[in-house]
């Protein structure tokens, strides 16, 4: 059995910069098939226990909660002694029977080799055999992936006890706190609500920046509800959709006779928001009179309502939000430099959906739920569909391909969901071929 051309393919994916190609479960995978094993398992210790990492059969399946059994004690003897176990059930028997993990795989024998890099041993290659048995050949095999794949195993199984970490703090983080339906798997998006779980109870002003169709109005949801206001109102204001005079009655409110058509006493948007949170959203569009007016209200807590002398104290939390560059509209004049920086005590941006294009996926997905109204039908996408769905650039952002999917589950006759479906800006990325109907 000429085993060299195995280990020079094994040495040639360790020297590889693909990360994608470079993976534990291949190299295991690549053992598991040279020498003839029936499955193979990565042991790692972890404290006083040894937890199975990776784990490859021979013909590549999904490996059983029972076939994944595996001898601790043969792991912490090759580990203490820092030399290779070998078991045969023929040339062992007294011994074999009673390891219950090999009896009820079948195994004929077993090879536990020592994992250790500078000098620390970490772990084993845990490989079982059927009826070819664990020979001499086998056995110098595994040793010699063991050493030359010692540091690599090494720096994969902390990238995994990270990337496990990371899912657990993650899934804390989404059962401690409410973000209003928001969907995220992306690092940049999780940093933005552990942000937004850090700073939610504070009282400083919040500035949201991002594209229109990204979401700002769920991200200020998300602050209010996660804060200690959360049982107090949450107002928001369109600003852009107002002229100076309307807006600043919206914002403070009048006293009848203020204006034609003040016909009563009217609370403005601030005091109706008492001890909760104002958003105001595209702020950028505010103008330049009533701005002077928010900053007063931000710096002193003071208003006064249209038409009147009269002070009024609040308590309200100030968030807002725009898809604007302020800083340069500060530097053109058309924006306040002090009412900036008194918004922005607390900025958080939200990226574009093109630059967390994994987050498409989980987001079709609840979109897809969220809007699918035939109980009974279990919707799928075609091919094509998906490949639209995740190759669109979304000028419109989430709400552009909430929008799609919803347009998808309205015309829709059937569960099989075509391209032909989507709003046609989104089918010139679907590549022609068959619609099979996706996994």
């Amino acid at each position: 059995m000429d085993l060299y051309p195995a280990l020079l393919k094994i040495v040639r994916i360790l020297l590889s910069e693909d990360d994608d190609v470079r993976t534990p479960e291949l190299l295991l995978g690549l053992v598991i098939e040279a020498t003839g094993a029936d499955r193979g398992f990565i042991v790692v210790r972890e404290g006083g226990s040894y937890e199975q990492r990776f784990a490859v059969r021979f013909d590549r399946a999904t490996i059983s909660d029972e076939e994944r059994r595996f001898s601790r004690g043969l792991v912490r003897q090759a580990i203490e002694t820092r030399q290779i176990v070998r078991l045969s059930r023929e040339a062992d028997a007294p011994r074999f029977a009673l390891i219950e993990s090999l009896e009820a795989s079948g195994a004929s024998s077993v090879l536990v080799v020592p994992l250790a890099h500078d000098g620390e041993v970490y772990g084993t290659v845990y490989v079982e055999y059927g009826t070819r048995g664990a020979g001499d050949e086998a056995l110098r095999f595994v040793a010699e992936f063991a050493d030359l794949a010692g540091l690599f195993l090494k720096r994969a199984i902390e990238r995994e006890a990270l990337r496990r970490r990371t899912q657990s703090l993650e899934r804390d983080l989404f059962a401690r706190h409410d973000f209003q339906g928001i969907v995220a798997q992306d690092p940049r998006m999780i940093a933005l609500l552990k942000t937004i779980a850090q700073v939610a109870d504070a009282d400083a002003t919040v500035l949201i920046r991002g594209e229109t169709g990204t979401g700002k109005e769920l991200v200020a949801r998300a602050l209010h509800v996660n804060s200690r206001r959360r049982g107090k109102p949450c107002v928001t204001l369109h600003t852009s959709a107002l002229p100076g005079t309307v807006l600043e009655s919206e914002l403070f409110g009048h006293v009848r006779g203020a204006f034609t058509g003040a016909d009563r006493d009217r609370v403005g948007r601030v005091a109706s928001a008492q001890g909760g949170t104002l958003f105001l959203d595209e702020v950028a569009e505010i103008a330049p009179d009533v701005q002077a007016k928010l900053l007063r209200f931000l710096q002193f807590g003071e208003i006064q309502r249209v038409g009147s002398d009269r002070t009024e104290r609040v308590d309200v939390r100030v968030i807002a939000a725009t898809h604007q560059d302020l800083p340069a509209l500060v530097e053109a004049g058309r924006f306040r430099r002090d009412l900036y920086f008194r918004l922005k005590v607390i900025e958080l941006e939200i990226p574009p959906l093109r630059a967390r294009a994994g987050d498409i996926p989980l987001l079709v997905d609840h979109f897809l739920r969220a809007s699918w109204k035939r109980p009974g039908e279990q919707p799928r996408w075609t091919s094509r569909a998906e490949r639209a769905l995740r190759e669109h650039a979304y000028p419109g952002n989430v709400r552009e391909l909430a929008h799609a999917v919803e347009r998808a589950c309205v015309l829709a006759t059937g569960p099989v969901l075509d391209v032909d479906l989507l709003p046609p800006d989104l089918t010139a990325s679907a590549a022609a071929g068959p619609a099979a109907a996706g996994p």
